[in-house]
């Protein structure tokens, strides 16, 4: 049985009521993975989603991460504001191992490492949780990332950032 991958249903819909039901791992397969890691993404593919949802942050050193809460302190159990912290800083933190001592040493993803793993044909949800600071960077990977517009979305709470 697969895990409970999903967290929502998107109806693509065409003008009418008819619609598909797109299946978004919320986080990837956070039920079993880290969320918002590789690891939970990779998973969420394997498990047959059509899409992965993530939040971004932007660091003080102009990289985006993918990380849920404004600070590491749920996942890493240290107290980190992502806003504040370098990625270094951010990469030396274990943010697995709460999850289950099997994800020990999975680190907080950058944004083009999660957009590398998009496959062909599924689609992300990129949710803007650093402000409108980090729209101008996360355009710019998005571009170089390859992925066809049709599979990027990007949402926010943040009216200014969308």
């Amino acid at each position: 049985m697969k895990t409970k991958i999903l967290a929502g249903m998107v109806l693509a819909m065409s003008g009418t009521l008819n619609a598909a039901v797109v299946i978004v791992a919320h986080r990837g397969a956070s039920e079993v993975a880290p969320e918002n890691t590789l690891a939970a993404f990779r998973l969420a593919w394997e498990q047959g989603a059509d899409a992965i949802e993530g939040d971004f942050y932007l660091t003080t050193d102009g990289q985006i991460v993918c990380i849920h809460d404004a600070d590491t302190q749920r996942v890493a159990g240290k107290k980190l504001a992502v806003k504040e912290s370098t990625l270094a800083e951010l990469r030396k933190l274990d943010v697995g191992a709460w999850k289950d001592p099997k994800w020990a040493g999975t680190k907080i993803p950058t944004l083009d490492e999660v957009l590398a793993v998009v496959p062909k044909g599924k689609r992300i949800y990129i949710e803007i949780k650093g402000g409108v600071a980090m729209v101008p960077r996360l355009l710019e990977e998005i571009g170089k990332s390859g992925l066809a517009s049709k599979q990027v979305t990007v949402i926010s709470f943040d009216a200014e950032a969308i």
